[in-house]
């Protein structure tokens, strides 16, 4: 126990970290031309393992914080997104088979995972390709303001979190998982990342937990679903005639894969209600810092 209760707090102390070397790093205005290539690269390749570290934890957070970290570089939305939907794309798959050789889950037995994966990725597909297209056509004003309207909506479901695990005992959860809810959080949750890059995780784990869906399943229901999610996305993406710039491809790809087995190992010994509360604030956080990026 005592062992378990280190290693938590070691997992929480790196949650935190990363967090504040990302925010230190949204202070940068930009990527200034005189920096050497090799060390934009470098620093690519750490923003990334940060953040897929975080994301991979608590099944949130890759999207939502790399993509207005560098846009604050100066990095172009249009060059940035369909590189992060392919590097979650790889994470996505991965991070679902490390969690079940780590034990955190059983792919092949549990029932909840199937059933929240099916009712999840085909309304994901759905809204993924809608969301793609709108993007494509979508002016910067109008992501702006969609901005805004992903911060609010993942900031009400992280107060709910939150609200629900401080009056717990008083609320027991039902212990059965709602189809609807999931039918709708897939096309809303889908729609936010196709028209963004982000906004995916905070609203599809969270949403999960508010489903019926235990903290450790919804982790990597959210991953697996991601990438069938990122993979249609990517699809439609080419199939509009857009392209991938390389100089971004790599870094980011090999940093978040590198974090993808670090988080399941770590996610193994936490303990769920640890685990819950981390996704609750996680959630509110990424909601305020998507708000902050409407704001700025």
């Amino acid at each position: 126990m005592d062992r378990t209760k280190s290693l938590s707090l070691i997992w929480v102390f790196c949650l935190i970290l990363s967090s504040v070397l990302i925010v230190m790093l949204m202070g940068s205005n930009s990527i200034h031309v005189g920096v050497p290539v090799w060390a934009i690269v470098v620093l690519l390749f750490f923003i990334s393992a940060f953040c897929e570290y975080i994301d991979s934890s608590l099944g949130m957070g890759y999207g939502t914080t790399l993509t207005p970290l560098l846009l604050t570089f100066g990095v172009i939305r249009a060059e940035i997104v369909p590189v992060i939907l392919l590097s979650e794309l790889m994470t996505g798959f991965f991070a679902g088979i490390a969690h079940h050789r780590e034990g955190n889950v059983n792919l092949k037995k549990d029932k909840n995972i199937k059933t929240a994966v099916i009712f999840l990725t085909i309304p994901s597909i759905i809204g993924v390709v809608t969301a793609t297209i709108l993007s494509s056509r979508l002016k910067e004003i109008g992501q702006h303001y969609a901005n805004l309207y992903i911060g609010l909506m993942i900031v009400a479901i992280g107060i709910y979190l939150i609200y629900s695990n401080l009056v717990r005992k008083r609320i027991p959860g039902t212990g059965t998982i709602s189809k609807p809810r999931l039918l709708i959080l897939g096309i809303v949750a889908a729609f936010n990342k196709g028209v963004s890059g982000g906004g995916y995780g905070p609203l599809m784990t969270g949403g999960q937990l508010t489903a019926g869906v235990k903290e450790k399943e919804a982790v990597v229901i959210t991953s697996l679903c991601e990438g069938f999610t990122c993979f249609t996305g990517l699809v439609a993406f080419f199939i509009l005639g857009g392209s991938l710039n390389w100089f971004y491809v790599v870094p980011l790809c090999m940093g978040s894969m590198v974090s993808v087995v670090p988080a399941a190992k770590t996610i193994r010994i936490i303990p769920e209600g640890l685990l819950k509360k981390a996704i609750g604030w996680a959630t509110l956080l990424l909601g305020l810092m998507t708000l902050w990026k409407f704001l700025h």
